[in-house]
């Protein structure tokens, strides 16, 4: 808003813009005006006030049509707009709200209500320039914390002796909770997971960013993954228990030379072993959410991948993928897209379908999946 604050008076009346004009300026306002409709109009567009005072009866074109124009034009910014009219009927007082003034004065106008309500709709231009202006600010700030959080995303190797690895992860908003990495260990083996941090947003971020850090420092000590999980999950606890924040993962150990795997999850979804274009018997892994409580206990498991084997990792925006019907992607979706696609891989593929599935409706949850096969 303008410093002093630009008023715009639209009235066919020289007498009644005079006077308002006079009280206005003895306030401290900067003032322009316009004798009809059409005129005001062009100013109103032309000049972008802070304030519209706007007559309602006029040649040309009546206040309420002028008010209608301007809240339809995208391009101009919030002004506010006090209609002002001889009548006392009710229903023009309507129409003027309807068409999008916010205020409205009677005519003879008092001086007092005059110069109370232009300041009453001036704080609130002033509150929305405001808010707007931090909007702004905030949009830019979150475009660089995407930036910050996509190094998070590792780059993947190619593992060689036919084993492949492949990630991706598409936040709902500018920056998620979802997580994923792969860390080589000494012995040639590789240490993947997936996790989905609670909420959504910055919060969910600086906490992905805490577990991340973690689970690499404590792969350097721990070699078995149940063991991994119980460090990772006290220090998680330690973090953000007091917040109500948790996260949930599943982790492999992977060596890509004979297909060896270990797993072991954290009240995550199950990860998909697919087997000839079927999902294959995964034994069933129990173990709580990590930072639910602090001495909590994991089970491991422990599979081969033969060739042409794949395993899929992923977060629940997957199957609560949501299309314009509020539909959701499901489970039975993911198992029929297994069982009608060919692979290995799965992963590109099954991303692909659930943007069909989605269309043009926005994502609601962030997305994640990860996927290690073996060359057929």
């Amino acid at each position: 808003m303008r410093t002093p604050p630009l008023v715009l008076i639209v009235d066919d009346n020289p007498a009644n813009v005079e006077i308002f004009q006079m009280r206005l300026e003895a306030n401290g306002y900067d003032i322009i005006t316009a004798t009809d409709g059409e005129a005001g109009l062009v100013l109103a567009t032309a000049k972008q006030p802070d304030l519209i005072l706007l007559d309602i009866m006029m040649p040309k074109m009546d206040g309420i049509e002028v008010c209608r124009r301007i809240r339809a034009d995208q391009s101009l910014p919030f002004i506010p707009i006090i209609m002002v009219t001889a009548r006392t009927d009710s229903k023009d007082i309507v129409a003027g709200l309807e068409a999008g003034a916010d205020e409205y004065l009677t005519k003879p106008v008092d001086h007092a209500a005059l110069v109370a309500r232009v300041k009453s709709m001036l704080r609130i231009k002033s509150l929305h320039d405001t808010v707007l202006d931090q909007s702004v600010q905030l949009k830019v700030q979150l475009k660089t914390a995407t930036k910050i959080q996509s190094l998070f995303w590792p780059d993947l190797p190619e593992l060689g002796a036919g084993n492949h690895i492949w990630a991706v992860s598409l936040p709902a908003g500018y920056v998620g909770g979802d997580l994923y990495d792969m860390i080589p260990l000494p012995d040639d083996s590789l240490l993947a997971y997936v996790a989905d941090v609670s909420d959504k947003g910055v919060p969910a971020a600086l906490i992905m960013a805490a577990l991340s850090t973690k689970i690499r420092s404590e792969a350097l000590h721990q070699s078995e993954v149940d063991k991994l999980l119980e460090a990772v999950n006290h220090s998680l606890h330690s973090l953000t228990s007091e917040e109500g924040f948790f996260a949930t993962i599943v982790i492999a150990r992977y060596w890509p030379s004979n297909g060896k795997m270990q797993l072991t999850l954290g009240g995550h979804l199950q990860p998909v072993w697919i087997i000839e274009n079927d999902v294959g018997d995964l034994p069933q892994i129990n173990g709580i959410s990590l930072g639910i409580t602090p001495n909590a206990t994991y089970e491991k498991t422990e599979i081969f991948l033969s060739p042409g084997e794949s395993i899929l990792f992923f977060t629940d925006g997957v199957i609560e993928a949501e299309n314009a019907g509020n539909e959701l992607f499901g489970n039975q979706r993911l198992l029929d897209y297994i069982k009608t696609s060919k692979g290995p891989p799965w992963g590109q593929g099954l991303l692909h379908s659930v943007h069909q599935w989605r269309e043009d409706s926005v994502s609601s949850d962030d997305l994640t999946i990860l996927e290690i096969w073996r060359d057929a």
